[in-house]
């Protein structure tokens, strides 16, 4: 329906020209501060009144100054051929009664200079009144808002349009259709997508961005349902009930959209987040303790706040190249360029159609996530697929190592067996070693004797005997095989049994070559072994060495070390070997120590030998000592120097020490 507007007359004439349009007395109305029942008469002298606009969007600056209620009168006519019954729709922020021609024709609330009876009203219908033709009507309108509503663009007067009854009620049918249609479609499409994502919440609660989705588009349908509601109920009262549930809304719709980029986004929860929240806080407080509507700047700056705050956020997702951000980011700029639009539209430098916007905003943004989260499932399933492949290629590869792992299991537990089999016969072997080993050492007149072997392997190849007779003489026999493990283990049982043979001839070198004659006989190669033959009659001992190392002296007298060396091969080397053998006296005190390579071979972890040199000094040190106490001495001072140093060779060690 056109809207005709008026020029600067008293009378305002309804004519011809345009019997079905309807015009808006917005201009021209004369005014008083104040209430007073005669200002309705038709025959009251107005023309000192002054000329303003109804809707009072600068109070300040009326004539007199509004102090809450006042009166405002304008005077119109029609024509014969335009009709008698016309049409009026009041808009306004407060309360007011309307007069013709001194009769009150129609009341829109209660107005009252006391807030707590003046009942604000927005009518939502349009009221008939009588029109005599060519006759100048005087409309009077007795309004108050004390309460203090404001409406946008600072709107806290009225407005009223005039008209062809039919027409204006037709053209306000057709708005309430037009707009009860729109806005339920709405509610009915958010509502949807609230409920799909509540339920893929529900489905899957570790997608939080879906609770948080929900709630926004959730808030949307509050904001549309209050809407709807302050579009059909004409009590001021309630509106700013619902009015304020709207704005509840928004604040809650800019949080969890902050929320739902948060989510998708996987960012911190920065302090501008809770800086937002803060203010959010605070915002909603301010709206509930509100009394009558008013200016909404607080909100529109928080809720501009948000969501530039949101598209910037959208802008450093897309330049960190996440995934589908630029999906995000396209629903933000859309939103963010629509509220900015209504921010526009409410400071009144921009006309568009309010509702209509946020839907689009809204509606835009939700789109966005819900095609976001479309595309990041459809991405998922596809990584899916790619990893159920890989799982197929991995169990194959799986199966064929658990066969393997089977295979070499079996192939473990045969070789633990026969390790367990020959673990077993080493341990029956070295048993048999030491069985072959003197019990214990002979009580030699003159004498003490002790003696100590350590065998690197469980089978070692070092052996030691005593062979006494009736006579007071004792020969002492120690020898070391070629190798060791159970190669001479084997190699030390044939020699014991060939000591037990030749050890009581007269001649020691003689007794080594029918030994050595023995091992030869084996017809095997490294059969060989050193050996040490030492007989001990009364002061004197008699000596015969094949390969073996120096024997020391430790002479008490002096307190220096001999060393007695008889160069020779081992036995079983080489045929027609003649061996040595030599005498030496001893004193009392005197001490003499018998040993095979093992000690001079003893290695420190830089493998360097232990060598004679040191063997010598460390046997001097403790010469004089009982002989048991000077192994012990020697193997401590052994250890010290390899520190822990596995053995590399088999060590035996005996000391003779002469007494009284």
């Amino acid at each position: 329906m056109a809207q005709v507007s008026e020029g600067w007359t008293d009378v305002v004439v309804f004519d011809r020209a345009c019997p079905e349009c309807s015009l808006v007395l917005a201009r021209d109305w004369r005014y008083h501060p104040g209430d007073d029942l005669s200002w309705a008469s038709p025959d009251f002298d107005d023309s000192s009144w002054a000329l303003v606009l109804p809707s009072l969007r600068d109070a300040e600056a009326i004539p007199g100054g509004w102090n809450g209620i006042g009166w405002f009168r304008r005077k119109i006519r029609t024509s014969e051929e335009f009709g008698n019954n016309r049409g009026i729709h009041l808009a306004q922020a407060g309360a007011s009664e309307i007069y013709l021609d001194g009769r009150k024709v129609a009341q829109f609330g209660t107005v009252s200079t006391d807030p707590a009876v003046e009942r604000p009203f927005l009518p939502q219908y349009v009221s008939t009144i009588t029109l005599e033709p060519e006759v100048d009507h005087v409309l009077a309108v007795r309004y108050s808002n004390v309460t203090g509503n404001v409406f946008q663009r600072d709107f806290q007067g009225f407005e009223i349009t005039a008209g062809e009854t039919q027409s204006l009620s037709a053209f306000q049918l057709r708005q309430v259709r037009q707009y009860t249609t729109v806005m339920a479609t709405a509610v009915g499409v958010f509502a949807a997508f609230a409920l799909l994502h509540l339920l893929l919440f529900a489905f899957q609660p570790k997608g939080t961005e879906n609770l948080f989705l929900a709630v926004l588009t959730g808030s949307m349908v509050g904001m549309l349902l209050a809407e709807l509601q302050m579009g059909s109920i004409s009590d001021l009262g309630r509106v700013l009930i619902y009015y304020k549930w709207f704005l509840t809304g928004a604040v809650a719709m800019g949080m969890s959209a902050l929320l739902v980029e948060h989510r998708i986004f996987k960012r911190r929860l920065s302090p501008t987040f809770f800086f937002l929240a803060a203010a959010g806080v605070g915002i909603l407080l301010w709206i509930w303790t509100r009394p009558a509507f008013g200016g909404n700047v607080p909100t529109a700056v928080f809720i501009a706040a948000v969501y530039l705050v949101t598209l910037w956020w959208a802008i450093l997702a897309m330049v960190d190249r996440q995934p589908e951000a630029w999906v995000i980011g396209l629903g933000f700029l859309v939103v963010t360029l629509c509220v900015f639009s209504i921010l526009m539209q409410q400071a009144g430098w921009l006309e568009i159609p309010h509702g209509l916007t946020a839907i689009v905003g809204v509606g835009a943004l939700a789109v966005s996530f819900s095609v976001y989260l479309t595309r990041r499932i459809a991405n998922t399933n596809r990584e899916l697929e790619a990893r159920l492949r890989e799982i197929d290629d991995l169990t194959a590869k799986t199966i064929e190592q658990e066969r393997q792992v089977v295979r070499e299991e079996a192939d473990r537990r045969l070789l633990e067996a026969d390790n367990e089999r020959k673990t077993a016969e080493l341990e029956e072997a070295r048993q048999l070693q030491l069985a072959m080993l003197p019990k214990q050492v002979p009580q030699l007149e003159g004498f003490r004797i002790a003696v100590h072997m350590s065998t690197a392997n469980e089978v070692g190849g070092d052996y030691y005997d005593f062979h006494t007779n009736g006579s007071g003489s004792c020969t002492v026999v120690m020898g070391d095989a070629t190798g060791h493990g159970l190669h001479a283990g084997m190699v030390v049982g044939v020699a014991k049994s060939l000591f037990q043979t030749c050890g009581q001839e007269p001649n020691l070198a003689g007794a080594l070559g029918r030994i050595g004659e023995g091992l030869s006989s084996m017809h095997r190669r490294q059969a060989s072994m050193a050996m040490l033959l030492a007989r001990f009659e009364g002061r004197h001992v008699q000596l015969a060495s094949a390969g073996m190392p120096p024997v020391l002296v430790w002479r008490r007298g002096s307190g220096a070390v001999e060393e007695v060396m008889l160069p020779s091969v081992p036995l079983a080397t080489l045929a027609d070997v003649r061996f040595n053998e030599t005498q030496i006296d001893l004193r009392e005190g005197d001490s003499v120590l018998l040993m095979t390579d093992g000690l001079a071979e003893v290695a420190n972890p830089d493998g360097d030998l232990l060598g004679y040199e040191r063997a010598t000094r460390f046997f001097s040190e403790v010469a004089d000592l009982e002989p048991e106490s000077a192994i012990e001495r020697l193997l401590e001072l052994a250890a010290d120097y390899n520190e822990g140093t596995p053995l590399q060779d088999d060590m035996t060690l005996m000391v003779l020490k002469a007494q009284a």
